[in-house]
């Protein structure tokens, strides 16, 4: 494991899902390294123009102001070099040519692990210049069985039960509500706000390893991108409220929950 070489380093995490801030606060703080969190790309370059960082870990799709966009403006207006990892939940052709050519130094998709996501930081760091993904293999998806797996939060946890507690509970509490938002906006067919709430639950899927939603959930993206309606769509939108529900259930039917 990666960890001496990024102590005492002051990484900058740009990320507006909970889970995954949480996720990768807990990795990096495990290492010595000093992390600040913002949630969109608009404070990312307030925290720039106020004081350095030696890394930043940048999702793509932000509120306010997206990754691509942020990026660039760090490079054009602010001019700063700082290295930048692309962290993504999308798996697309394309999706790295554009990070790079935005200016991004490195390209990691979630869900990630606790090594994949340091050798990431530590390649761009060396430095020199890598482009591979380092994503959950497709073993490690395959080799779960049950509803969900909370192997992944567990090994990023480290033992701290009070880490993994809060990281379900944030699960518990946002999920449901979202998959509820995903219902009315494809009531009122805003395919829109349908395809921005199936990004933003999709890493929650893939941290707890519900295998059974995991393309559902890539479908009802993919489908309301492109503006397709139809009995698909909505059975594919009540299969995943309905696990998501059952999910919810035995996590808090848990002693720890």
């Amino acid at each position: 494991m990666i960890l001496k070489p990024l102590a005492n380093l002051d990484i900058l995490l740009v990320e507006d899902n909970e889970m995954n801030t949480l996720l990768a606060s807990a990795i990096i703080k495990g290492t010595g390294a000093n992390i600040t969190e913002v949630d969109n790309g608009m404070d990312a370059i307030q925290h720039l123009k106020d004081r350095s960082f030696d890394l930043i870990l940048m999702d793509l799709y932000l509120p306010v102001m997206d990754g691509f966009e942020t990026v660039r403006y760090i490079r054009n207006q602010l001019s700063n070099d700082i290295p930048v990892i692309a962290i993504t939940a999308n798996v697309v052709n394309g999706e790295e040519k554009k990070c790079i050519e935005a200016g991004m130094n490195g390209f990691l998709t979630k869900p990630y692990t606790e090594e994949g996501l340091l050798e990431k930081i530590a390649a761009c760091l060396a430095p020199r210049k890598t482009t591979e993904e380092n994503a959950l293999s497709e073993r490690h998806f395959s080799s779960t069985s049950g509803l969900y797996d909370l192997s992944f939060l567990e090994s990023v946890s480290k033992g701290n039960l009070d880490l993994l507690r809060q990281m379900i509970q944030v699960f518990i509490d946002q999920t449901p509500r979202a998959i509820q938002e995903l219902k009315t906006a494809y009531g009122k067919r805003d395919f829109s706000e349908m395809h921005a709430i199936a990004h933003r639950v999709k890493p929650d899927i893939d941290n707890l390893f519900i295998l059974s939603l995991r393309e559902d959930i890539r479908k009802i993206e993919t489908l309301a991108l492109e503006g397709k309606n139809g009995v698909v769509l909505e059975n594919l939108i009540s299969n995943v409220d309905k696990v998501v529900k059952q999910v919810v259930v035995d996590l808090k039917s848990r002693e720890w929950a």
